[in-house]
């Protein structure tokens, strides 16, 4: 009995710390783009980084996530979608789309963000590693000022949003082999209720090269959602973007 206690005692012992040795460290790094302040534009639409043609990305360097336009149209300019960097915090009486990097929050730290604008989902906007892959936790995400004006008021483009509209967004995680390693969503809107900056975790995309973002809207109907099938968004294509949280 004495020889089995001690060999039980001993497969313990080595059971924990085996458990210890197996189980993984890392630390979760925070971008929060203030250290992008040279990539924003110093007009929202129609200025020299985004609508120059010459092409525009930026890349945080202690994190490695950067993006580049997606270039849909070929002209190389905003007019095609992507993600940039925004400090154009207002709450300005009259919205239009020459305010297309204006949020009227706060941003979640600092004073910087990112715009995120899905002119196509064909031609998704990313964010992605420039070297290996990583795993993104969650970022921030909102409502630009001109999206809600839209959704809250209409123009004189678009009715307002129906009490069951939505708009939602999805996150797809493609790895290093352009293997798709899974989707996440989060409804931006579900009513027209306005809407602060939300938490949106996207760790079950994995560990990843890059991360696309494409946007859908529709209406709840006896319980469903029904996405529309119109060749345009009714509503403005852009939500704000902050501390993005990777794991390293």
């Amino acid at each position: 009995m004495k020889k089995f206690l001690l060999s039980l005692m001993a497969l313990m012992v080595a059971v924990g710390c085996n458990n210890n040795d197996d189980t993984p460290t890392y630390e979760t790094v925070i971008l929060d783009f203030e250290s992008l302040s040279d990539a924003i534009d110093s007009k929202q639409y129609g200025g020299e980084l985004l609508y120059s043609g010459n092409g525009y990305s930026w890349h945080d360097e202690k994190t490695k996530l950067g993006s580049t336009l997606p270039d849909f149209w070929g002209d190389k300019t905003f007019f095609g979608g992507g993600i940039v960097i925004s400090n154009y915090v207002d709450t300005p009486e009259a919205i239009n789309y020459e305010l297309q990097l204006t949020i009227s929050t706060a941003p979640v730290s600092g004073k910087n963000f990112a715009i995120c604008y899905v002119a196509t989902n064909e031609g998704a906007p990313s964010i992605e590693f420039s070297e290996g892959c990583g795993v993104i936790e969650s970022l921030y995400v909102l409502p630009t000022a001109y999206t809600n004006d839209v959704v809250q008021n209409g123009n004189d483009f678009s009715p307002a949003m129906p009490e069951n509209g939505y708009i939602r967004i999805t996150a797809t995680g493609i790895d290093e082999s352009g293997t798709i390693t899974g989707t996440s969503e989060h409804f931006l809107y579900d009513g027209r209720a306005a809407q602060g900056w939300k938490e949106w975790n996207i760790s079950n995309l994995g560990e990843v090269k890059r991360v696309e973002f494409r946007m859908y809207e529709g209406t709840t109907e006896g319980g469903k959602r029904v996405d529309s099938k119109a060749d345009y968004p009714t509503y403005p294509s852009y939500f704000a973007i902050d501390n993005i949280a990777i794991r390293k």
